[in-house]
């Protein structure tokens, strides 16, 4: 009788998912634990994050006086507060930087007031390992989920990471 197992045996298939500053977290891990990671997905990645100059309209200087910035959390659908704390972290990484191999898959709304068009689409054109998808959207990309879930799917579980559906 042979033995089966509930999971194959060899290196872990992990995929990163993240949204926003999840998406700059996402980068970093996988920047630092490549041999872990199979492919990124990112959905207007915060990729500058630790360069900002101000968050909300508040600048930096005024943010790191009050220790804490209230921003609208779009997960909650509300304010909560940030502290400083979370900037100041932040700083010690870098996405610009990062040297990733993994395939990527990002989607990129035009209209996003919280994360610059250019600097995701820049980020994502020096990198051939990327699939840039930029999408007549906001930050929240609401308006482009079917599209972005039928992306997904084919980038994680059919053929070639270069292939793209029409937008």
């Amino acid at each position: 009788m042979t033995e089966r197992r509930a999971v194959p045996s060899g290196p872990p298939s992990v995929t990163l998912i993240g949204s926003s500053l999840g998406g700059f977290v996402a980068v970093n891990a996988a920047a630092a634990w490549p041999d872990s990671i199979d492919r990124v997905v990112l959905l207007a990645p915060a990729l500058d994050f630790n360069r900002l100059q101000d968050l909300d309209g508040v600048r930096l200087d005024e943010w790191k006086r009050m220790d804490r910035l209230m921003v609208f959390h779009y997960g909650y659908g509300r304010m909560i507060p940030v502290r400083y704390e979370l900037y100041t972290d932040a700083c010690n990484y870098s996405c610009v930087d990062a040297s990733l191999t993994m395939p990527i898959q990002i989607f990129q709304g035009r209209r996003d007031t919280a994360v610059s068009p250019d600097s995701v689409q820049s980020w994502a054109q020096s990198r051939p390992n990327v699939e840039l998808h930029m999408l007549d959207d906001d930050h929240q990309l609401t308006s482009s989920l079917e599209l972005i879930w039928r992306n997904v799917d084919r980038f994680l579980f059919s053929g070639p990471h270069h292939q793209q559906m029409p937008e």
